[in-house]
């Protein structure tokens, strides 16, 4: 889900429009068309500011053996089976009771105003923090994308922060400090890895922009150097070649990816920036029948595992993905990642 340039908001959600008229119609002369014009009319319009680094930050306090859910690829739509879905959810969330709870991405697809409320109220009414970034198919809805950032906004368990008028691409660009005696123990970044790149033939899926990383270069810079983890969406490029190394029995990992990578449309520098700026492990969703954790180049690359049957799944393949963080900052992926499979009753 991503606010492209320009950043007016205006002017994006028409083109954000566009977008999904072309996936639904493929309709190409049309959008081509009318996207040249809403760019022409609007690129005198980009007002888009720059705020100081701490407006993005969010902190909580650290315990021993603090819990992350990661919940992913919820896809509630207008076709969901809602008292099946919410059930499991509530199932597995109470029986996980994490610290935090964090969503990455394609939570709706296809979804209405009234279905946006409603899981977010539900997500919220377990009085856990959760904090939530976006996917590609958040945006296809009767709403537009603002919509659904103010939503989560009014929750009082959200951690979330978005600003409508900022440089930043993307609709999460924010981070959760955990402190320990006032210093940070983990620093958490949540991250849109953004919808979808126009090739001027088709759509795939777009990158990580350069001005958000520069973004989490600049808070490791300003705020010192944490731990880091960072949540988002759709994989980079290096979890391909990692899990070419896996199978080749040259990285350590486990799981199992049972169907392709969708990664984005270009390798970026985006993983050597992030190792650069300490992030230690990256937890991401999209495809959805791939769960594996590996340790490449010294860093995790970990799939979570679909949390509904929703769109598609591998009946095998439901639950969640819990990390642990410890208070010597170890950091393995047999013992800080654990994937829980649970049973989805039909």
């Amino acid at each position: 889900m991503s606010r492209n340039y320009p950043n007016n908001a205006s002017c994006s959600k028409l083109i954000l429009l566009l977008k999904y008229v072309y996936m639904k119609i493929k309709n190409k002369l049309m959008c081509l068309s009318c996207l040249l014009v809403l760019l022409t009319g609007c690129s005198s319009l980009n007002n888009s500011k720059e705020y100081s680094l701490d407006r993005y930050k969010l902190t909580m306090n650290y315990k021993s053996d603090f819990k992350i859910m990661q919940l992913t690829d919820l896809h509630f739509s207008v076709q969901t089976d809602y008292v099946k879905v919410k059930t499991y959810l509530a199932k597995n969330i109470t029986t996980s009771n994490p610290d935090l709870m964090v969503l990455t991405g394609d939570t709706f697809m296809d979804a209405t105003k009234n279905i946006v409320t409603n899981v977010l109220d539900f997500v919220d009414s377990f009085n856990i923090p959760f904090a939530i970034t976006f996917g590609n198919h958040d945006q296809q809805g009767d709403y537009d994308y603002d919509f659904v950032t103010n939503y989560i906004k009014s929750k009082k368990n959200a951690m979330y922060l978005d600003y409508e008028d900022d440089n930043l691409t993307g609709l999460a660009n924010y981070f959760i400090d955990l402190m320990d005696n006032g210093t940070v123990k983990y620093r958490l970044y949540i991250l849109d890895s953004n919808s979808y790149y126009f090739n001027g033939i088709k759509y795939d899926y777009d990158i990580i922009h350069d001005e958000q990383l520069e973004h989490i270069e600049n808070i490791n810079k300003t705020d010192g150097d944490a731990f880091g983890l960072v949540f988002y969406h759709i994989p980079l490029y290096e979890e391909t070649d990692a899990y070419a190394l896996f199978k080749e029995g040259k990285i350590v990992g486990k799981g199992e990816n049972r169907e392709k990578s969708c990664v984005a449309y270009k390798r970026s520098d985006a993983f050597n920036r992030m190792k650069n700026a300490s992030i230690k492990a990256h937890f991401f969703g999209h495809d959805h029948i791939n769960y594996t954790d590996l340790m490449y180049q010294g860093v995790s690359l970990s799939y979570g595992l679909k949390s509904t049957p929703e769109i598609y799944s591998d009946d095998d393949l439901l639950g969640y993905k819990e990390i642990t963080l410890k208070d010597d900052m170890s950091w393995d992926i047999n013992t800080n990642i654990v994937t829980r499979f649970v049973e989805y009753e039909k």
